[in-house]
């Protein structure tokens, strides 16, 4: 069994047909078992603006940025039938075996996984949803993690020069040696469709 972790940008949620063009790409990893992670976008935004604001500690906008995921996370549920919301290994693989498409609270995954963990996540906006992804990807571990992103990958495409691009968050960057096979998505291309970036 193939597990491929898919994580969708938060900014991607403005789409009107995000459900039509998810699923047009995810149906393409044919025999794959797909587990959707959400970041965080204007949610976790507004997130950061209360950081500034109140001067919250890291940890604490780290967990409210995590929440942030969770409510992106239930709206996707709400948009795509196909998927269940999972917290664990175990409803993910029953959703598999179900015929559905796991969509990982990452909030209640982390609070049971990181202690158990040898890679450390950051609680600081270093690591983003995009690090959580990659994060979820080696500790599963899965086959392969695909971005979905609202640009297409620039050439040259390091690691080092997407992060410094702001296209990846750094910690991302840093971990890309651990990572299995890593493919790219514009999901606001006309023909949405994944290429690889690393492998």
């Amino acid at each position: 069994m193939s597990i491929i972790v898919l994580k969708v940008g938060g900014s991607l949620l403005s789409l009107p047909d995000l459900p039509e063009r998810l699923t047009g790409v995810i149906t393409s990893f044919e025999s794959a078992s797909p587990l959707l992670l959400i970041g965080g976008g204007p949610a976790a935004d507004i997130v950061r603006s209360w950081q500034s604001t109140h001067r919250l500690d890291e940890n604490t906008s780290h967990d409210l940025a995590l929440q942030a995921m969770a409510l992106n996370a239930q709206l996707v549920a709400e948009l795509l039938p196909a998927t269940t919301l999972v917290a664990d290994r175990g409803q993910a693989e029953r959703a598999w075996r179900d015929g559905q498409w796991g969509l990982l609270d990452a909030n209640r995954f982390l609070s049971t996984e990181e202690p158990h963990q040898s890679l450390s996540l950051p609680h600081t906006w270093q690591a983003t949803s995009d690090a959580i992804a990659a994060w979820v990807t080696i500790a599963w571990p899965a086959d392969r993690l695909v971005l979905f992103k609202s640009t297409d990958k620039p050439t040259p495409a390091t690691p080092d020069t997407l992060a410094a691009a702001g296209l990846i968050d750094p910690c991302l960057a840093t971990w890309s040696d651990q990572l299995p096979r890593v493919d790219w998505v514009n999901l606001r291309s006309a023909s949405p469709r994944a290429t690889p970036w690393l492998s």
